[in-house]
C-alpha cells in the first residue's frame, strides 16, 4: 500500500468588516503576552503535522481529518456566538481605530512640515552667521556688566549686614557673607578702584569678627557655664553642697522659672553628650537659624558654628594657639571669680561669735570647712563643664579641619586635664600656705621623723643641754623649690608665655579685672581673696573631695593601675613632706606644753568643758590635752584615710609617752626622794597579796561595776558579812604593819598630794575608758568588707587596735593603783595617829580631862581635810570606797592597842571613850552612816569599869560579845591597873574565862 500524502481540506474562514470587541482585547493580550499564544498555536500545528507525517494509512489520516473538522466546527460555532454577542463592541473598536489612524496621519504631515521649515532656517542662518555672533557676544557682555553692578551694590551693603548679623550673634551668616564679599573684591571686583575703601572696611570687620569669635568661644568655654553654675547654686541655696545639676526636680519657687530650667537643661546636655551635636557629623553642613530669638539656645551647636566661622576665615590654627595660650589663665579666672562669689554670698562671721573650734584643724561642721568644700564642689562642676566644652570644641575643630582641608596641631584632652590639675595645684598652694613649709620642716625634731619613734623626750624631765649648731635654712625646703611648677605657671601667665612652649601675646579677657579679684583692679602682687585663712590644716577639709575628683581625672586619662595623675602626686607629696612633719611638730609642742612641770597637775574645772566630756569631776589638763590630740588624730583617720595607719601609730606613740609621764608623776608622789624612803601605801598597793585581796572584795567589784557597795554585783551583803570583811581587812593590814610605829615620811601627810592622786586617778580612769571605746570602735582589716564610704574611718591593722587596747588597760591599771593607794593611805593615817595613843598616853591620871587626845584631834582634822580634798576630786562612790570600813579598822586598832596600855583608871576609860566618840562623830559626818564597830569598841573599854568577876559573870549571863584574846587583854590590863592583885588571881580569871568560853558558843 502506497503512502501518498492526502490534501486536508481546511474549512473556510469567514471575513467580517468589523471585528468584535473581544478581538481587540485578544489583540491587546497578544501584544502584552505573545509567547504563550505562539507556543500554543505552534505546538498545535506541529502536533498535526507530526501526526499526519507519522500516519501509515489513509484511515488514520481520515480519522485525524474528521477530528480536525469537528474541532473547527465547534470553533466556528463558538466564534459565531461570540461575534453575535459582542457586535457593538467590535463596531466601537473599529471607530476608535479609524480616529487614531487619522490622527497619526495628521501628525506625520505636521512633522514633515516642521522639518522642511528647519531646513529653510538653517540655510538662512548660515547666510548671516557673523552678524548673529557679534550680537550674541554683546548680549553676554551686557549680562556680565549687569552682574558686576549687582555685586557692587551688594558689596556696598555688606558692612551693615555683617554688623547686623554680629549684633544678633548670627556669626555663620556674617562670616559667610564677609568671606564671599572679600572673595569677590579679590577676584571679580579687584580692579574696581571705587571699592578700595569698602575692601579696607571689610578687612577691618574681618579682624573684628575674628576677635569676637575668639572671645565668644572663650566665653562659652569658660564663662557661660561657670556663671550658670554659680547662679543655679545661688538660687538653690549655696549652703547645699549637693550637685547642682541633679536639682532638676526641686520644688523651690525660685527654681521654677523657665530660664533656670533652660540653664539646667543646657548644663545636663553639655555633661551628657559633648560630642552628639547637629553639624558635627562629617559630610554635613552646619546650619544657622536666623529666625530664632536666641542663637545661643543650643550652646554646643553655637560653639560648632563659632569653630566653623573660624575655619571659613582661615583663622582656625590661630584660634587653637590662642586657646592653648589662654587656657591656664582662664582657669585661674574661674577660681578667682568663684571665690569672690562665695565670699559675697556668705558674709563674714560676726567678730563676737565664738570660734568653731579651739583646735588647729578645720572640723567638718566649721564655717571655714564648709566654705572651702563648697568652693571645691563648685569648681569641680565648672571644670567638668569646661572639659566637656573643650571636648565638644575639639570635635568641631576636627570636622571643620577635615571639611576645609586644614592641617591642625590640636591640643588633646589630657592637655586640658593637665591645665585643670595645674590650676588646682596653684589654688591649693595658696590655701595650704606652702610658703611656711620650709620653716615647718626645719623646725621638725628628729623624734618625729619616723612614725614609731619614742616620744618620751617630750614628756620626761628636761636636762640642761648644750645648744647645738643647726643650719638656719635649707634651699630644698624653700617656697621656690617646693612650688616650682606653680611659680613657672604664674610667670608664664604674667609674661604672656604660651603654656605649651611657644611664646605669644597674652589675650586679656574683658571680664577678668572685675571677676577675678572681686572688684579689685590691683596687680597680681596684691593678696588674693580666699574663702578661709591659709593653713596647712586645710588639707583635712579638701582631701576627700579631691580624691573623688582625682579618680574622675584618672579615669578620663586612662591611667593604668599603680599610676596616678599629677594632682594626686602633688597632694600626697605635700602631705608626706609638709603636713605630717608639721603635725608632728604641733603634736609634740602641744604635749610638751600640757605635760611640762608647771602645768602637768593643772586641772580643768570649766563646767562647759566637763559637760562636753560627760564628766562631773575636774580632770587634769594634760589628760584633756592628750585626749584632744587623740581626737584630732582620730578625726584625721576619716579626713585623710590613706594615712590611717600612720595616725594610729602616732596615737600609740603619744599614749606610750603619756603613760611614761603619768607613771613618772605617780612615782614622783609615791617615791619623792629615793628608794630607801618608801611610802607604805604604795608599797602595799604593789604587793600582790594585798592588791589581790582588796580587788577580790565585793566593794571593789561593785565599784568597778559602777554601783554602790550596798548593791554589789553578788547581791546584798548582810551586816555580819560587811563586818567580817572589814575585820579581815583590818587584820591583814595590821599584820603587814607589825608592831612598829609609822614614821611620818612613810605616809602622804600633805592633802595636796592626795588631791593630786585623786585627780590622776579620775583623769586616767576617764582617759583609759575613752581609749578603750575608741579602740573598739575602729574597724579592723581582718573583718573589713573593703567597701568604705567617703568620710568613714578606714580599717586599721589588728596589731594597732591591740596596742591601743593594751595601752588603755595600762592607764586603767595605774588609775586602779592610785585608788588603792588612797584607800590604804587613809587607813595608814589612822595607824599613824592612833598607835602612839596607847603607847605614850597616860590613862591612869587623877585628872578628868574633857578633851580627847591630841593625836585623836589630829586624826579627826586629818580625816576632815582628806575628805574635803577628795570630795571635789573623786566620784562619790569612790570616796565612799575609800572611807568605808574605817570604823572597824579604828575599832580594831583601839582594841588591839590595849596591850600597850600599862595602867588605866576611870578617867582613862572616860578619855578613851571620849576619843572613840569623837572619831565616830567625824566618821558619821563623812560617811553619813553610824559606825557600829566603834560602838563595840566603846563598849569594850566601858567593860573595864567592871571587875574581872563581874566581866566573867556578864559573859555567863549575856554571852560572849568579844573575842577570847580581847577578853584576855582586858583582864590583863585590869590586873596591871590593880597593884595589889596577885598573879594567881589573874591565872584563875583566865582559867575561868577559858572554861566559860568553852561552854558559850554563840556570840551575841
Amino acid at each position: 500500500m502506497s503512502l501518498q500524502p492526502s490534501v486536508v481540506a481546511l474549512p473556510r474562514r469567514r471575513s467580517y468588516v468589523q471585528p468584535p470587541p473581544w478581538a481587540l482585547r485578544g489583540v491587546l493580550s497578544w501584544v502584552k503576552e505573545p509567547e504563550p499564544i505562539f507556543v500554543y498555536q505552534s505546538g498545535l500545528l506541529m502536533s498535526v503535522i507530526r501526526t499526519l507525517s507519522a500516519s501509515e494509512s489513509n484511515e488514520q489520516r481520515d480519522r485525524e481529518k474528521a477530528r480536525l473538522e469537528r474541532e473547527y466546527r465547534k470553533s466556528d460555532q463558538r466564534l459565531d456566538l461570540l461575534i453575535t454577542k459582542h457586535d457593538q463592541s467590535l463596531k466601537d473598536v473599529m471607530e476608535i481605530f479609524k480616529v487614531v489612524s487619522g490622527r497619526l496621519a495628521e501628525s506625520r504631515d505636521r512633522i514633515r512640515t516642521i522639518k522642511d521649515n528647519l531646513a529653510a532656517c538653517k540655510r538662512l542662518l548660515h547666510c548671516k552667521r557673523d552678524e548673529l555672533k557679534e550680537r550674541w557676544l554683546e548680549g553676554v557682555e551686557h549680562k556680565h556688566v549687569m552682574l558686576l553692578l549687582e555685586q557692587i551694590d551688594e558689596v556696598r551693603d555688606v558692612g551693615e549686614r555683617v554688623g547686623s548679623y554680629m549684633n544678633k550673634k548670627h556669626f555663620l551668616h556674617a562670616t559667610q557673607l564677609l568671606v564671599t564679599s572679600l572673595n569677590r573684591l579679590g577676584t571679580d571686583l579687584k580692579m574696581v578702584e571705587a571699592l578700595k575703601e569698602v575692601n579696607s572696611d571689610l578687612h577691618a570687620r574681618k579682624e573684628k569678627l575674628h576677635e569676637n569669635l575668639i572671645e565668644e568661644l572663650h566665653r562659652h568655654l569658660y564663662q557661660r557655664w561657670t556663671k550658670e553654675v554659680l547662679a543655679l547654686r545661688r538660687q538653690g541655696s549655696g549652703r547645699d553642697s549637693a550637685n547642682t545639676l541633679t536639682r532638676v526636680g526641686s520644688d523651690r519657687t525660685s527654681l521654677g522659672t523657665s530660664k533656670a530650667d533652660k540653664a539646667r537643661k543646657n548644663l545636663q546636655e553639655m555633661m551628657s553628650t559633648p560630642n552628639k551635636l547637629k553639624g558635627l557629623e562629617p559630610g554635613k553642613n552646619i546650619e544657622e537659624d536666623v529666625s530664632g530669638t536666641d542663637p545661643e539656645a543650643n550652646p554646643q551647636h553655637f560653639m560648632a558654628i563659632l569653630v566653623e566661622c573660624l575655619a571659613l576665615l582661615g583663622k582656625l590654627p590661630e584660634a587653637v594657639e590662642t586657646i592653648k595660650r589662654r587656657m591656664q589663665k582662664e582657669l585661674s579666672v574661674i577660681i578667682q571669680r568663684t571665690t569672690q562669689q562665695i565670699i559675697d554670698y556668705h558674709p563674714a562671721a560676726p567678730p563676737d561669735d565664738p570660734p568653731s573650734t579651739g583646735l588647729g584643724y578645720l572640723k567638718a561642721d566649721s564655717r571655714e570647712a564648709k566654705l572651702l568644700q563648697e568652693l571645691l564642689q563648685v569648681l569641680f562642676e565648672q571644670f567638668r563643664l569646661v572639659v566637656a566644652a573643650h571636648q565638644s570644641v575639639l570635635g568641631s575643630m576636627r570636622v571643620s579641619a577635615d571639611k576645609h582641608g586644614m592641617e591642625l596641631h590640636l591640643y588633646t584632652m589630657p592637655d586640658v586635664w593637665s591645665k585643670v590639675q595645674a590650676a588646682f595645684q596653684v589654688m591649693l598652694s595658696e590655701y595650704l600656705d606652702l610658703s611656711q613649709l620650709g620653716t615647718s620642716q626645719q623646725q621638725a625634731p628628729a623624734a618625729f621623723n619616723e612614725a614609731a619613734t619614742d616620744l618620751s623626750s617630750f614628756f620626761s624631765k628636761k636636762r640642761t643641754t648644750r645648744s647645738k649648731n643647726y643650719s638656719l635654712f635649707k634651699f630644698e625646703a624653700s617656697y621656690h623649690a617646693m612650688t616650682m611648677n606653680s611659680y613657672l605657671m604664674e610667670q608664664a601667665a604674667e609674661q604672656g608665655i604660651d603654656d605649651f612652649g611657644t611664646p605669644g601675646v597674652s589675650v586679656t579677657d574683658g571680664n577678668t579685672s572685675s571677676a577675678a579679684g572681686g572688684g579689685s583692679k590691683s596687680s597680681g602682687l596684691t593678696e588674693k581673696a580666699l574663702v578661709c585663712p591659709s593653713s596647712p590644716h586645710n588639707i583635712t577639709a579638701v582631701f576627700n573631695p579631691l580624691q573623688s575628683f582625682i579618680r574622675e581625672i584618672e579615669e578620663a586619662l586612662g591611667c593604668s593601675p599603680g599610676t596616678h595623675c599629677t594632682l594626686y602626686v602633688f597632694i600626697n607629696d605635700y602631705i608626706k613632706d609638709a603636713f605630717l612633719a608639721q603635725l608632728h611638730v604641733e603634736t609634740a609642742a602641744r604635749l610638751e606644753q600640757a605635760t611640762k612641770a608647771l602645768d602637768q597637775w593643772r586641772t580643768c574645772k570649766d563646767p562647759q568643758v566637763l559637760k562636753s566630756l560627760k564628766v562631773t569631776r575636774p580632770l587634769l589638763q594634760s589628760s584633756i590635752s592628750v585626749w584632744q590630740s587623740i581626737e584630732e588624730l582620730r578625726w584625721l583617720l576619716s579626713a585623710l584615710p590613706l594615712y590611717a595607719d600612720h595616725f594610729v601609730s602616732m596615737m600609740c606613740n603619744t599614749l606610750m609617752n603619756y603613760r611614761e609621764t603619768c607613771q613618772a608623776a605617780y612615782r614622783g608622789i609615791t617615791q619623792p626622794d629615793s628608794e630607801d624612803k618608801r611610802i607604805i601605801s604604795a608599797t602595799w598597793a604593789k604587793d600582790e597579796d594585798i592588791s589581790r585581796f582588796l580587788r577580790d572584795l565585793p566593794n571593789w567589784r561593785a565599784l568597778q561595776a559602777g554601783v554602790s557597795s550596798e548593791n554589789s554585783v553578788e547581791g546584798d551583803e548582810n551586816p555580819e558579812e560587811v563586818g567580817e570583811r572589814n575585820r579581815k581587812e583590818a587584820e591583814i593590814l595590821t599584820g603587814n604593819l607589825g608592831d612598829q610605829l609609822i614614821p611620818q615620811h612613810e605616809i602622804l601627810a600633805d592633802p595636796a598630794q592626795l588631791r593630786t592622786l585623786g585627780h590622776l586617778q579620775e583623769s586616767l580612769e576617764w582617759f583609759g575608758t575613752c581609749i578603750i571605746k575608741f579602740a573598739t570602735s575602729l574597724p579592723v582589716k581582718s573583718t573589713s568588707t573593703g567597701i568604705m564610704a567617703s568620710g568613714e574611718v578606714p580599717p586599721v591593722s589588728d596589731a594597732s587596735v591591740q596596742t591601743l587596747t593594751s595601752l588603755a588597760k595600762d592607764f586603767e591599771e595605774l588609775a586602779h593603783t592610785c585608788l588603792l593607794v588612797l584607800h590604804l593611805e587613809v587607813r595608814l593615817h589612822c595607824f599613824f595617829y592612833l598607835l602612839p595613843i596607847a603607847r605614850g598616853g597616860s590613862f591612869a591620871s587623877g585628872l578628868d580631862s574633857q578633851e580627847p587626845d591630841t593625836e585623836v584631834l589630829k586624826l579627826i582634822k586629818d580625816l576632815a581635810t582628806i575628805d574635803e580634798a577628795l570630795a571635789n576630786t573623786l566620784h562619790p562612790r569612790k570616796c565612799k570606797y575609800i572611807f568605808e570600813g574605817l570604823g572597824p579598822l579604828i575599832a580594831n586598832i583601839l582594841m588591839t592597842s590595849i596591850i600597850h596600855i600599862r595602867r588605866i583608871n576611870e578617867n582613862g576609860i572616860k578619855k578613851m571613850c571620849r576619843n572613840i566618840f569623837s572619831i565616830q562623830q567625824q566618821l558619821t559626818n563623812i560617811t553619813m552612816t553610824r559606825e557600829l564597830a566603834l560602838d563595840q569598841a566603846r563598849q569594850y573599854y566601858e567593860m573595864l569599869y567592871h571587875t574581872p568577876e563581874e566581866i566573867l559573870n556578864a559573859i555567863m549571863n549575856r554571852g560572849k560579845q568579844f573575842a577570847e584574846l580581847e577578853y584576855i587583854n582586858a583582864l590583863q590590863l585590869l590586873h596591871r591597873s590593880s597593884p595589889g592583885s596577885s598573879q594567881e588571881a589573874l591565872h584563875a580569871s583566865l582559867q575561868r574565862l577559858s572554861e566559860i568560853l568553852g561552854d558559850v558558843g554563840v556570840t551575841v
